[in-house]
């Protein structure tokens, strides 16, 4: 059933810490179990994938690879309604990342030339989630930041069904894509397979995408032999709402979020008690048990809360909605205004949907092609230049007790 609190008379740190899940993929329980499944690809490749995919998924799927005449019929299969919304949403995708990407510099100073070379990894992997569903939209959230970035070689995992196949529709936007390397297998595994490489499945140079507590737990113990993106587990939003809000739309936001379930988290913030007696009785069936409805002092507060729950989505629906997100500085994604809803996001307005969770928006960033992309900085000086600065480089090396650190430059400048 739905949670009411009463937070006016709270701090809003004590209220964020109220409302955060406990455990989750930082739990010492699933760590443990996701770093053993690691352990075993590591050591047994292909070996360990069938075995964890038969005991998580009931398959053993025969090649894990999937043919390309496979995804093939896939796309050709689509609606040509389905096929132009993919269109749409890739486009607007690529749209917005093309503006983000980081470019290469170069400048000039006191005879010193100093730059930053921007290039994409070699190899990037990408996640996509099975469970309660198919999700070809977390393969256009991820794969597109990555082509935009320059990403040559692109590897999916994704789960198989109880056929032994992945989903039509990730199949169908992967061909849509371009891309060619897909394989069927989920989980943990999954990750420790695009980390280490397998027989079948060769390693990458970084994993990204969204999944459930184990996938996210196996990404953080991956972490250093290969790059992650932030720790995405279960969906979260917090709502922001004052009296413009109306019952029916805040109560739809939520449950949007809340379907997900498998430990999602939906959180309306509101000053209006009205507004908890409208949408209270709105919020049926399985999702409610995982929406919780705080009265807050002020919108002030609720955004105080906000920031110490770091949520991966904050949908502010307010009259003055400006005065309210100013000051909002740890979230994922911000929904902006009644007629934003997250939905639009998750599925076609351009930015990526693979977000921040667990309180992670405080420090990490939405997927982005910064994530596909290394920066290689580089200087170059004339002995002019280098006599400029030299004696200050010496002197601080010294300073420091590095005494061929400030010989590599006395050398150079005939004082040795």
């Amino acid at each position: 059933m739905v949670r009411v609190l009463d937070a006016r008379d709270r701090a809003p740190k004590e209220v964020a810490e109220k409302l955060r899940r406990p455990g989750g993929f930082l739990s010492p329980e699933i760590r443990d179990a996701a770093r053993k499944i690691v352990a075993d690809v590591r050591e047994r490749g292909d070996e360990a994938l069938l075995k964890y995919t038969e005991r998580f998924d009931g398959v053993r799927p025969d090649p894990l690879r999937v043919p390309q005449e496979e995804m093939a019929r896939a796309a050709g299969s689509l609606a040509p309604e389905i096929e132009d919304s993919f269109r749409v949403a890739i486009e607007n995708v690529r749209f917005f990342h093309e503006q983000e990407m980081d470019r290469s510099w170069e400048v000039r100073r006191d005879g010193a030339t100093l730059g930053q070379r921007v290039r994409p990894v070699r190899r990037a992997g990408i996640y996509v989630p099975g469970g309660h569903g198919a999700y070809p939209s977390t393969l256009v959230m991820a794969a597109v930041p990555a082509q935009v970035a320059g990403v040559e070689n692109i590897c999916v995992c994704a789960p198989p069904g109880p056929d032994g196949r992945v989903s039509r529709w990730v199949l169908a936007v992967a061909h849509l894509l371009g891309l060619e390397e897909i394989y069927r297998v989920g989980g943990a595994q999954a990750v420790g397979a695009m980390a280490y490489g397998t027989q079948s499945i060769p390693p990458v140079s970084k994993i990204v995408g969204p999944g459930n507590d184990y996938v996210t737990a196996a990404k953080l113990e991956v972490f250093g032999v290969v790059g992650i993106d932030a720790p995405q587990g279960p969906s979260e939003i917090v709502v922001i709402a004052d009296a413009s809000a109306l019952p029916e739309r805040v109560a739809r936001d939520l449950m949007a979020q809340a379907e997900h379930l498998s430990g999602a988290s939906a959180i309306l913030l509101t000053p209006i008690e009205g507004l908890i007696r409208g949408v209270e009785p709105l919020l049926p069936g399985e999702s409610a048990e995982h929406i919780t409805l705080v009265r807050v002092r002020d919108m002030s507060q609720a955004v105080e809360i906000t920031n110490h729950y770091a949520p991966e989505h904050a949908h502010v629906i307010s009259e003055d909605t400006e005065a309210v997100t100013r000051d909002i500085d740890s979230v994922g994604l911000l929904a902006v205004g009644d007629f934003s809803p997250v939905a639009l996001s998750d599925y076609a307005a351009g930015p990526s949907h693979a977000l921040p969770t667990g309180g992670t928006a405080a420090w990490a960033s939405a997927l982005g092609t910064h994530d596909f992309t290394a920066r290689t900085n580089y200087v170059r000086y004339t002995r002019e230049a280098l006599e400029r600065l030299g004696p200050h480089v010496e002197r601080l090396a010294l300073l420091e007790g590095f005494e061929n650190h400030a010989g590599s430059v006395a050398v150079r400048l005939g004082k040795e």
